[in-house]
């Protein structure tokens, strides 16, 4: 036999070398004594010791799921196995890291004695709010202490549209004097939709109740600028015109609607309006919150004006009008400091005057962009937690910091100094034992740092004090349910016969 050996004169069956129960779970062998005397028959067990890890199909897989997709929708796993037998087998599974406010949970049937895990949607996915999920999920098996294996999770949420365009206003007006040119500029809207890609994407259009009618206005579908198509106008008169926004999602786009009024003016004379013209890097009425004074956001012209007048702004008094030695051009100036978390946006609005008194007002909504000008901030600059000794890999307590910028500036990812018997989640702040406590002292000190995404990145710290104690919660577990051993009964006193 190459495993198993039986000595000739005494009868004692011994191991020739290593076993392994996964190859082989048991033996028969027949001994047939020297003497001639009656063989017997010997069946021998081989019991199985926990000295295999759970392993995946794959170390890791990635997965697209729609933020439509519903609560309790199932997504299943990569089969794990263990080769062992129970109860040292696979027993469980758990996600380690990453499950940032539980917005998954696991589920686990057995067919045919394998033990399968799916992935579960446990709450409301919004990709606006996050768009990716890193997650460890670990393979446990029935050891004394257990042995487990992981896999790591990729989780892409995917837009859905969910969200409609939004006119920047509920009611837009314009006026236009009635002997207006064809092609001549009336009023442009806008409306901003949060979704990404073609779920974002906005089309404009004009509802036409009469569509055998020639329409008198048109409006460039990409811009919103609206303009006149037939002018043919009977002055005194107010237009009503119902403007669309439409996105581009799919199956079902999304749509809201905003109302222009259009006044005909009954004079010749055509009726001012402003014209701007942004400088900021982005061409847009936006502008990041630590610019600096004396910065010039726009050039305004106060076109179809050929009398005196004055433009003036109210709203705000960080912002600012300078007017140029011509008459009808400004200047819009950073006059104070822009604090976007003290306020992230201004609803500004433009007056011209002349001695006649108000010709024109235009609303407009500016916007202060963040930059990462605040590091996390923990509510403790000292933190005193208590951790039981006795803990083997379980989840100690959550260290959170608050960051008051926003986007990725707002993102904090922690870490740990010194520390190596814990770990934290990156994401989440979750502390983890990840290795025995055999502390000397009672206390440990280390510390926790937090550090957002900004460029260049902002971080800060609290050191924790924790109590290390033990409480004897669990009653001591052999490493076997079965010992056995064979001696000579010759055997000195005092001899080792097995190590428990």
């Amino acid at each position: 036999l190459q495993f198993i050996a039986i000595e000739e004169i005494s009868g004692e069956i011994s191991v020739k070398s290593e076993l392994d129960f996964e190859s082989r779970q048991s033996y028969d062998i027949i001994a047939v004594p020297i003497d001639g005397s009656n063989a017997v028959h010997v069946y021998i067990r081989v019991l199985d010791e926990n000295d295999n890890s759970p392993t995946f199909a794959v170390p890791s897989i990635n997965i697209e799921i729609s933020e439509y997709t519903r609560l309790n929708s199932e997504i299943s796993l990569p089969l794990a196995s263990d080769p062992d037998s129970p109860p040292y087998s696979i027993q469980k599974f758990r996600i380690v890291s990453g499950n940032v406010n539980n917005a998954f949970r696991l589920s686990t049937k057995e067919v045919n004695s394998l033990l399968y895990v799916d992935l579960i949607v446990n709450g409301l996915l919004d990709r606006e709010y996050r768009e990716y999920y890193s997650l460890v999920i670990e393979a446990i098996d029935g050891g004394t202490p257990p042995r487990k294996g992981t896999l790591n999770v990729s989780i892409k949420i995917l837009d859905a549209n969910d969200n409609a365009p939004e006119f920047t206003q509920a009611r837009y007006s314009a006026s236009i004097p009635w002997n207006v040119t064809k092609n001549e500029l009336v009023t442009t809207v806008h409306a901003v939709d949060n979704d990404a890609g073609d779920n974002a994407k906005i089309t404009y259009s004009i509802v036409r109740n009469r569509p055998d009618l020639v329409p008198l206005f048109t409006i460039d579908a990409d811009s919103g600028v609206i303009r006149v198509a037939e002018p043919n106008f009977e002055q005194g008169l107010v237009y009503e015109i119902l403007i669309l926004a439409s996105d581009h999602g799919v199956p079902q786009p999304l749509e809201s609607t905003a109302f222009l009024s259009v006044l005909v003016e009954k004079s010749n004379e055509k009726k001012p309006h402003l014209d701007f013209i942004w400088l900021t890097d982005s061409g847009n009425p936006e502008v990041y919150e630590n610019i600096s004074l004396g910065y010039v956001l726009a050039r305004i012209l106060v076109e179809q004006e050929n009398h005196e007048s004055e433009l003036t702004i109210s709203g705000s008094s960080t912002v600012c009008i300078r007017q140029t030695d011509s008459h009808n051009i400004y200047l819009l100036i950073i006059c104070g400091q822009l604090d976007r978390e003290y306020k992230s946006f201004y609803d500004l609005l433009f007056t011209l005057t002349n001695h006649d008194g108000i010709i024109l007002e235009h609303p407009m909504r500016f916007k202060v962009l963040d930059v990462n000008d605040n590091p996390p901030r923990f509510e403790q600059s000292v933190l005193h937690i208590t951790i039981n000794q006795s803990s083997d890999q379980f989840d100690v307590l959550q260290i959170t910091a608050k960051d008051i910028d926003s986007g990725e500036n707002a993102r904090i990812t922690y870490s740990l100094m010194d520390m190596p018997v814990l770990s934290i989640e990156a994401e989440t702040g979750i502390l983890h034992i990840e290795s025995e406590l055999n502390c000397s002292s009672d206390l440990v000190k280390f510390r926790v740092i937090a550090k957002d995404n900004g460029v260049p990145p902002l971080s800060s710290f609290v050191d924790v004090i924790a109590d290390i104690v033990d409480s004897n919660s669990r009653p001591p577990v052999f490493s076997k349910p079965l010992y056995e051993v064979s001696i000579k009964e010759d055997t000195e006193q005092g001899t080792c016969l097995l190590k428990v």
